[in-house]
């Protein structure tokens, strides 16, 4: 009998299990149960279930991460549209009314634009603001240049291109020939060479600029620190002596005077062929002062031989005197063209005896020593060039 009634109630149960599954509430029980049954699972053997709930959490995870994506790019920006029917005394008249807080203005059909995106404006060119060069750079004269046209391309002043070659131009702009170098600064100004004795503050007085301006970037300079000689600083905005632009022009010979002064322009000369070497034009190779490229006076393209006021100078090789008088710092000059393509020029002389156009042989007397022009004692400034181009006379003379 109690077997009987076992399998009677469980029939029953079983009856009534079905009949709520089976029943209006059925789908939420069976997802209760399909619950209750994954915990007690799960919860049987947790360490070995880990890797799947890990990785079905990173899926799910995922999932919305790309459904939250699509709903924000899914979201459109409308932009209200201002009726362009209003006129000018419509709109005093709103102002008027509404800014005032007088009316509460009745709700009005707000027009808008379609839906617009946001994209950066495309920009087909960057500009790069200018900027100062970091160094004093060197530029090697090409054909057809003239100080104007350099300054023009560096943007410098005219002025600033001589002040910053003294040694290399002389004050004598016009002597630019092909080949030479000149230094070109990043800024107006002047390119001074330290001279022995010198300091900030006498540099800036010359120059007629606030000692603070040569602490700058170009120079290497430190406050308080002690100028050495032969050190080149720039000095912006510092100005040198007038330029005389336009050369002297020829005087030639008068009474009682055997030379003419100026450049003698404009005219062919012939005379006596090259030796092919070249002798010394005081008679000695004692120097007195710069040599070529003088760590010194890195400017310096020539070599400054000891003479004394008065003693006679000669020509180093024949040729035809193509320079003759005042020019600029080298005070008096003498060139003489030798027609192989060397030059030989003769500065700071007191007085010279030759004139433009005349022939001249190797050993004879040109003029006499001085120390005219940009000088600061009785001396030769001698240069020797090749086709325009500074040459180290040690390397031709004996």
């Amino acid at each position: 009998m109690n077997d009987s009634f076992l399998s009677t109630f469980l029939n029953k149960r079983r009856s009534t299990a079905t009949t709520l599954l089976r029943g209006p509430h059925a789908p939420l029980l069976r997802v209760v149960v399909w619950f209750m049954v994954t915990v007690w699972r799960t919860s049987v053997d947790w360490r070995s279930k880990r890797p799947l709930l890990t990785r079905t959490t990173a899926h799910f995870s995922i999932i919305a991460l790309a459904l939250l994506a699509a709903l924000v790019s899914g979201v459109n920006l409308y932009l209200p549209r201002a009726s362009a029917s209003l006129s000018t005394a419509e709109i005093a008249a709103f102002k008027a009314t509404y800014l005032k807080g007088e009316v509460t203005p009745s709700p009005q059909p707000v027009q808008y634009l379609a839906p617009a995106s946001i994209t950066r404006r495309f920009i087909p060119h960057t500009t790069i603001p200018s900027r100062l060069r970091a160094q004093v750079i060197t530029y090697t004269v090409q054909a057809g240049d003239t100080i104007f046209d350099i300054a023009a391309t560096f943007g410098l002043s005219p002025e600033t291109v001589v002040w910053s070659n003294r040694e290399a131009l002389q004050d004598a702009p016009w002597l630019i020939q092909l080949g030479l170098e000149l230094f070109i600064l990043p800024v107006d100004g002047v390119y001074h060479t330290v001279m022995s004795g010198e300091t900030v503050e006498s540099i800036a007085e010359k120059y007629g600029v606030d000692p603070a301006v040569l602490y700058n970037e170009w120079n290497d300079l430190e406050e308080g620190e002690l100028l050495r000689e032969g050190q080149q600083l720039v000095v912006p905005g510092g100005r040198g002596e007038e330029i005389v632009w336009t050369p002297p022009q020829p005087q030639y010979a008068v009474a009682g005077s055997r030379y003419s002064y100026g450049v003698c322009s404009g005219q062919t000369f012939t005379g006596p062929g090259a030796t092919g070497w070249f002798i010394l034009p005081t008679g000695s190779s004692r120097v007195s002062g710069w040599y070529f490229r003088d760590p010194r006076n890195p400017g310096h393209i020539g070599i400054d031989y000891a003479c004394r006021a008065g003693d006679p100078i000669y020509a180093s090789e024949n040729g035809v005197v193509t320079i003759a008088g005042w020019n600029g710092g080298y005070g008096i000059l003498a060139e003489v063209s030798h027609g192989n393509g060397f030059t030989t020029r003769y500065g700071h002389l007191s007085d010279i005896i030759v004139g433009c156009g005349e022939s001249v042989f190797q050993g004879q007397l040109l003029g006499y020593c001085g120390s005219t022009g940009y000088s600061s004692g009785a001396h030769l400034h001698f240069e020797i060039r090749y086709n325009g181009v500074p040459q180290n006379p040690q390397n031709y003379l004996p």
